[in-house]
């Protein structure tokens, strides 16, 4: 009896647990290096000729490329502030509704909830990465760029449809189910809200967070053309 006692507690302190920041810093590490990745590997400043050469002249696609460069080397700095930001985002958007009916689900649950449901973006951003060191240099468009397999919009011609749309298209994709499984798992294990009404809170996240990218992808589009 006594040395059953003795193990439990061994036991128990041998578990392996990830804290919350443990799990933030693996997705902060994770989209640094994709981020490093797709920067150096995919968008040269060959592809951006490739991509701005029917409207820009080399001069100004080498200034385009140089700002950018060096815009990007502060986003690296920015990583972790930036990915705080997204994930809060999500965290407030939850708590909105919840606060309406009463639903006391701390911050903190909130934010490891959405942090750990992150590595499915990180899954659909390497997935994409590994799409495009598949082509030739050439073949990198700006559709090719939009593209996230196992999404609709891999089955569909870019030509055929306009640069926002298509890139809409793409979040409709395998990985945006997992993350929204994620969510909803992690909701329900508070036993907070009934399943019910948990799936149709999760589904209309999903929906804001789409329409938010549409707005955002058409006026950096509209700002561009």
């Amino acid at each position: 009896m006594s040395s059953d006692v003795a193990v439990a507690p061994l036991t128990e302190s041998r578990r392996f647990f990830l804290k919350t920041w443990h799990i933030f810093l693996l997705v902060l590490a994770a989209n640094l290096v994709l981020t490093y990745l797709f920067n150096t590997r995919f968008l040269t400043r060959n592809v951006y000729y490739h991509l701005l050469s029917d409207r820009l002249d080399t001069e100004r696609i080498d200034m385009y490329f140089d700002l950018l460069h060096k815009v990007s080397l502060w986003g690296y700095l920015a990583q972790p502030l930036l990915l705080w930001i997204r994930i809060s985002f999500v965290v407030l958007l939850i708590q909105m509704p919840l606060l309406l009916f009463w639903v006391d689900i701390p911050y903190r649950k909130l934010f490891r909830i959405v942090t750990t449901a992150h590595v499915a973006m990180i899954a659909s951003s390497l997935s994409q990465v590994v799409w495009l060191a598949c082509l030739e240099p050439t073949r990198i468009t700006q559709g090719a760029l939009s593209r996230i397999p196992l999404s609709v919009n891999s089955f569909l011609d870019p030509a055929n449809y306009p640069v926002t749309a298509y890139a809409i298209l793409g979040k409709v994709n395998i990985f945006e189910v997992i993350w929204c499984i994620l969510i909803y798992k992690g909701l329900a294990a508070t036993e907070k809200l009934k399943k019910d009404y948990t799936a149709l809170l999760v589904f209309a996240l999903w929906t804001m967070l789409l329409l938010f990218q549409w707005g955002i992808s058409a006026y950096l589009n509209g700002v561009n053309s």
